[in-house]
């Protein structure tokens, strides 16, 4: 279980298509490929989808000083609604509940994400003052690919 909490982080974008098309696709987990970065695949691993109690395998990575550090993650969706959802994703370094809504905006919709994270081994400074950081900008990348997908569809 997480014991070490680091700070919350929450990033806001706008994306290019109504709400309820960008809302369809981020709340099924296996559509994430298409749209995040670093997640390489995703699959419904429990349950019959987009539900509460649906768990999803992801098989991610990340980029870190030259390295590439790959990882499955475990997702389950805990909250649903019609424009928001919650997902708690736990991988081998840190447990993260997550929630995402989005709302109408002139021309599309901005999309409003918060993670909470907490580390499974104590982080030190830098893992603690950094992640924010990191987060921070992992998210807005993300945010710009999902713009991106719509864009070009």
């Amino acid at each position: 279980m997480s014991n070490f909490p680091v700070s919350s982080v929450t990033v806001s974008g706008f994306v290019p298509a109504p709400p309820e098309d960008v809302f369809a696709l981020i709340s099924d987990t296996r559509n994430d490929p298409e749209w995040c970065p670093n997640v390489d695949s995703a699959e419904l691993v429990e349950g019959n989808g987009v539900e509460v109690g649906a768990k999803f395998r992801f098989h991610q990575h990340l980029e870190r000083s030259g390295k590439r550090i790959e990882f499955d993650a475990t997702v389950e969706i805990v909250s649903l609604g019609e424009d928001a959802i919650g997902w708690r994703v736990e991988d081998r370094f840190q447990t993260r509940n997550i929630s995402i809504a989005v709302t109408s905006e002139k021309d599309g919709t901005r999309i409003t994400q918060t993670t909470d994270a907490s580390f499974l081994k104590k982080p030190g400074l830098t893992t603690r003052y950094g992640y924010p950081i990191l987060a921070r900008r992992t998210l807005k990348d993300q945010f710009r690919h999902l713009a991106a997908h719509f864009e070009i569809t």
